[in-house]
């Protein structure tokens, strides 16, 4: 998995690419995310918008999430989260359902007769 971390109008610090390496690869490293990239954008509008914006590219679907507020630290932290809550649901979506026991094997009522018979002395 390669992470991609870009600033635009600013120098994107050691200390925020640490901390996003850090949320992204903790979260990411699911056996059933086939993940080929994700890039990073933030950005500095005017002086008081900081936006961060997340893509990332999976094998068979992309998942984007971008958050603007005042401070770049509350971006990237509210950012990440919308794109966790998106592999969380990616990853129910996807759940492997072939153990699970058939429609057809399940017992009737009609194959209950201890049920069938208390209703018929009452």
């Amino acid at each position: 998995m390669q992470i991609i971390i870009a600033g635009r109008h600013f120098t994107v610090s050691d200390s925020l690419k640490k901390e996003i390496n850090e949320r992204l690869e903790t979260m990411l490293t699911h056996v059933h995310l086939k993940i080929s990239s994700v890039r990073v954008v933030l950005d500095v509008e005017h002086v008081h918008r900081c936006k961060a914006e997340v893509v990332i590219n999976m094998k068979h679907s992309v998942m984007e999430a971008d958050v603007t507020t005042r401070d770049m630290y509350e971006s990237i932290d509210k950012v990440i989260d919308k794109v966790e809550i998106q592999v969380r649901k990616y990853l129910d979506k996807k759940q492997h359902h072939h153990g699970e026991a058939s429609i057809k094997n399940m017992t009737s009522i009609e194959d209950t007769p201890d049920i069938i018979d208390e209703y018929d002395e009452a």
